[in-house]
């Protein structure tokens, strides 16, 4: 949600994609643990595969939640929309953009 500044803002965006070069600003969100609720912000390359980010970004924080053991299926969401990732595509092929959410939740 964006949010209206009371007066005249005119400063450049300090997390605009153009000042990341060819990486982009991932949200992770655990959608179904009350107490894991917050999510984690990740830079990765857009050229990264599904498979080295799930091995490299999401293993890593969905193991530090004492709920999960990383092993459990889950349905995904990018920004609100049912999404299903592949392995061998990258984030760019897959329509993840900069600054997007990707939710999951137990299947």
């Amino acid at each position: 949600m964006a949010i209206n500044a009371l007066y005249d803002y005119s400063y450049p965006s300090r997390s605009a994609q153009a000042l990341y070069g060819d990486d982009i600003l991932v949200h992770l969100w655990q959608k179904d643990d009350r107490w894991f609720a917050a999510a984690a912000t990740v830079r990765v390359p857009k050229a990264m595969t599904w498979k080295d980010f799930y091995q490299t970004q999401f293993l890593p924080f969905v193991s530090a939640n004492p709920h999960m053991t990383g092993e459990e299926t889950y349905a995904w969401t990018l920004v609100d929309d049912a999404f299903t990732p592949q392995d061998d595509k990258t984030l760019d092929e897959l329509g993840v953009q900069h600054k997007n959410t990707l939710g999951f939740a137990r299947a």
